[in-house]
């Protein structure tokens, strides 16, 4: 699998299709220059995580965005693709 170049139109395109929306309304929100650079940088985790993602992670995926686990607690997936930036 090639890289996801760090562009508007590729993370859009690598989005799965219910966070599309935000990152471009997030984006537009965005003053140029270092602000608008910062949201793609946020953003362009979460685009490469949904293109790994198999369809057999996406039910496991969504409980964790919102927060369930089968009485095991878990974090957001947000948050955990935040925690990882650093470690890129």
């Amino acid at each position: 699998m090639g890289t996801l170049p760090r562009t508007a139109n590729a993370i859009a395109a690598a989005l799965a299709p219910g966070r599309k929306g935000p990152f471009l309304e997030e984006l537009l929100a965005a003053e140029a220059g270092e602000a608008q650079l910062a949201v793609m940088e946020r953003w362009h985790l979460r685009a490469v995580a949904d293109t790994r993602r198999s369809d057999a992670d996406r039910a496991q995926a969504g409980a964790l965005r919102v927060g369930e686990g089968g009485g095991v607690r878990v974090r957001p997936l947000d948050d955990v693709l935040a925690s990882l930036s650093g470690a890129w």
